[in-house]
């Protein structure tokens, strides 16, 4: 079978890793991969198609005919619903009355605390098409429930997990807890998170975050933390593998500990390939997340913090809270904000991770969690658990993408799922979660990867 994998772009990051491993797979099961991306054209990506109009874009057209004229049997679209580049409902619209069949893999949904993104697809009633030539794979449970929900087909719609493929790292460690938090440091990864455990830390113990915050998102918000971070004297590193892509290696097989504070993902990376090489992981669990492979990791899923503590965080939250329901074209009236703030506030206690940055780095600089101190020191003492990680390996990963591809029918009707039934889902009030709120800098927009 001939494959046409497209993306906006093969940049370093979550999805270009995955779709490494899905084009490895595919040509081990016999077929002739082609990627379709605006680059940059790696060398595994070859022969690949690079359109410079597949990249984040509001405005122009995609060449939709220099895809077509492939004559690929398949096409599998990554984040095809995102808001990134505008054109991408049309290009698929186009592709499926063609009786293309189409794999939409979704990692992320524009409509899940990415309203910048959203205001770009507000008027589009095509986001989600359905068809028997066209299907859906997720990375998550949670996902697959929500498309199910909305209305696809339970037989168009599929769980495939990522595939996990970690280095290969010998048995090493430092001497003193080494805590690497082996993530581009965005602001879903609340970096004040791993700021308050390393001021909570015992003695000698270090931490450090792989990498600065990428081109897609501002980097102000990583580097008020480097500048906070340094004024506090906290034992942590940022950026540590930028000058230096080798050492990401060396940092795996240098840590005691990976550690994760991130409050929202697609998939469980982060939870996933400590179990693969063996490391300890501490930190914030996400149980919608963790669900698919409870078990491993000291995790927390709550730091409550006082509002006795935090002056003025009821009128930021509501001022937010409004703020962004407006984006996605909501309005919420007096009794709806009591009520969100009401659950959001219940117990007289807050979530750290769910603090704006400026009230996270009032905690850390005036207040004292003896609680946490004496967590962290008990966390770093437990030893790896036994997990069966047969389910992420590629061999997993090969099959299942096998009966998905074998599953997709043959052209027929194509019609629309209302994109407000996706939208419904996430947008609940009281769920609302300040780092997943619009920027307080120049609008941009957010990406996944």
């Amino acid at each position: 079978m001939k494959i046409l994998i497209i993306h906006y772009h093969l940049r370093a990051g979550g999805v270009t890793r995955v779709i490494e491993s899905q084009a490895k797979i595919l040509r081990e099961q016999g077929h002739e991969i082609q990627i379709a991306s605006s680059g940059p054209q790696e060398e595994w990506a070859k022969p690949g198609v690079i359109l410079a109009e597949l990249d984040y874009k509001t405005e122009g057209t995609i060449p939709v005919e220099r895809l077509l004229e492939q004559k690929a049997d398949l096409w599998i679209i990554h984040n095809p619903t995102l808001g990134l580049n505008i054109h991408f409902p049309e290009l698929i619209e186009i592709a499926a009355r063609a009786g293309v069949p189409i794999l939409m893999q979704i990692h992320d949904f524009v409509e899940d605390g990415r309203p910048q993104n959203y205001q770009l697809v507000i008027g589009n009633k095509r986001l989600y098409p359905t068809a028997p030539h066209v299907h859906y794979a997720t990375i998550n449970r949670r996902d697959l429930g929500i498309l199910k929900a909305a209305g696809i087909p339970e037989s168009r719609v599929h769980f495939l997990p990522n595939p996990v493929n970690p280095p290969h790292i010998t048995k090493r460690a430092s001497k003193n807890p080494f805590l690497f938090y082996p993530v581009r440091g965005i602001r879903r990864k609340n970096l004040g998170e791993i700021c308050l455990l390393a001021a909570h830390a015992p003695p000698k113990t270090r931490f450090a975050v792989a990498l600065r915050s990428g081109s897609e998102e501002p980097a102000f918000i990583h580097d008020d933390w480097v500048s906070f971070a340094k004024k506090e004297q906290l034992p942590i590193d940022f950026d540590v593998v930028s000058n230096n892509p080798d050492s990401f290696v060396e940092l795996l097989e240098k840590a005691t500990h990976l550690v994760t504070t991130s409050i929202s993902e697609g998939f469980g990376l982060t939870f996933l390939d400590p179990a693969f090489l063996n490391k300890p992981l501490i930190g914030r669990d996400l149980p919608q997340i963790t669900c698919d492979f409870v078990g491993y990791g000291t995790l927390y899923q709550s730091i409550p913090i006082s509002l006795n503590v935090l002056p003025r965080l009821e009128e930021e939250y509501r001022e937010q809270l409004a703020t962004t329901m407006l984006a996605y074209g909501r309005t919420l009236d007096v009794p709806e904000l009591d009520y969100a703030w009401s659950q959001f506030s219940a117990g007289g206690n807050v979530d750290f991770g769910n603090l704006p940055e400026k009230f996270q780095r009032k905690v850390i600089s005036e207040t004292s969690l003896p609680e946490l101190s004496a967590w962290l020191e008990s966390a770093l003492r437990q030893e790896p658990k036994e997990v069966d990680t047969s389910p992420w390996t590629l061999k997993s990963y090969s099959e299942n993408l096998d009966k998905i591809m074998k599953a997709i029918g043959a052209p027929g009707d194509l019609s629309w799922i209302s994109p407000e039934r996706i939208l419904a889902q996430f947008l609940v009030p009281e769920k609302f979660h300040f780092l997943r709120s619009r920027l307080s800098s120049p609008d941009t927009l957010t990406t996944s990867d």
